[in-house]
């Protein structure tokens, strides 16, 4: 790659990482007592953009023909060390507000700090054939900072996903927020890559490498826009403690009045309600609703939910065989058609084609 080329990607890169970080400080967040921690994600996601996207620009200022390797390596590893921690806090924050607290945040800086100065330190006072093996070092104490995040993400990742599911008994609701953990995944990958740059030392591959995380922040600002969107599903049951009382209810014998009227009128094909506002319709408690279904009708709300759902299903085929197969799911409580399909043939043995040409 010429240096004029190297130069132009590099600078358009870090542009738009700059662009993009400037767009995040100007999204405006929700003001809800629950949202503290969300603004915080902001804030540090616009300063790991902007940081980024300066560190690129003192890179190309300082060598602006790539030629030294070891400059230009110590400022990616340093930016690499800082991105890992910026991004994984961010993406744990929006899965688990309660993970993320100054404490733990402060630890992280100051661990970072240290090896960064370290890095540093040594690349200013020590001969390059000893600096080396610090450079190592870092690139070794790196790998252990990704493997660390991705054990704390994961764990928090499975309780997301019990909160989520304990708290609106809805698949669809969960396939449509996971994208929060392949945000994650990109990210990691990402942080995967910028070993690259440090390790290869090649200026095609720093540039390629750095034009793509360019990509990467504005896939990352799209997801927190989706996020705010999101919002209210998410922070509804990440904080509310799933069946929260503390008294050990029996359920309701047969079905009650308000249950059975909800049943007659389909509240069944809702969608996007928490199971918890449905008890609460049916003036029942969050535990009397779990234990009635487990007891009194002998399955979990969540299946007889999908069972009804494509009973639904499977009269409009029958009575309405000119409509298209989104529509009949719409109207059956399905948002999402592949999981429509998916729980079609899960409940009925067959796939939904082959039902309506034995129609």
């Amino acid at each position: 790659m010429t240096d004029e080329l190297y130069f132009q990607v590099i600078l358009a890169a870090s542009s738009c990482m700059v662009a993009t970080g400037l767009l995040m400080a100007a999204v405006k967040t929700p003001t809800d007592e629950r949202t503290t921690k969300f603004t915080d994600v902001k804030h540090g996601l616009t300063i790991a953009m902007l940081l980024i996207g300066f560190l690129n620009m003192l890179q190309i200022g300082f060598d602006p023909h790539g030629g030294s390797r070891y400059l230009g390596s110590c400022i990616a590893l340093a930016a690499s060390y800082m991105q890992a921690m910026i991004f994984t806090n961010a993406v744990i924050v929006l899965i688990s507000p309660t993970e993320v607290t100054l404490r733990r945040v402060i630890q992280q800086l100051g661990a970072i700090a240290v090896v960064n100065t370290l890095l540093v330190g040594a690349y200013i006072l020590l001969p390059l054939q000893h600096f080396f093996y610090v450079y190592v070092l870092c690139i070794v104490l790196y790998i252990a900072q990704l493997i660390v995040y991705t054990r704390w993400y994961m764990r928090c990742y499975r309780q997301f996903v019990f909160q989520i599911s304990a708290y609106y008994e809805e698949d669809e609701i969960e396939r449509s927020l996971r994208w929060l953990g392949i945000l994650f995944w990109v990210a990691l990958a990402v942080g995967v890559l910028s070993l690259l740059i440090p390790i290869i030392g090649s200026r095609t591959v720093d540039a390629c490498l750095t034009a793509l995380f360019a990509l990467f922040y504005v896939f990352l600002a799209a997801c927190f826009i989706n996020y705010q969107l999101s919002s209210p599903i998410i922070l509804p049951a990440l904080t509310t403690v799933p069946g929260g009382e503390t008294a050990d209810n029996p359920p309701v014998g047969e079905h009650p009045d308000k249950l059975m009227a909800w049943i007659e009128r389909k509240g069944y094909l809702e969608t996007n309600l928490a199971v918890e506002e449905i008890a609460k319709e049916l003036d029942m408690s969050l535990r009397q609703f779990h234990q009635h279904f487990d007891k009194v009708v002998g399955e979990n709300f969540r299946t007889w939910r999908i069972r009804k759902r494509i009973e639904h299903a499977r009269q409009l085929l029958a009575d309405r065989p000119d409509w298209p197969v989104t529509r009949i799911a719409r109207e059956s409580g399905f948002n999402d058609r592949s999981n429509f399909y998916q729980q079609f043939k899960r409940f009925t043995g067959i796939k939904v084609a082959d039902y309506k040409k034995g129609r």
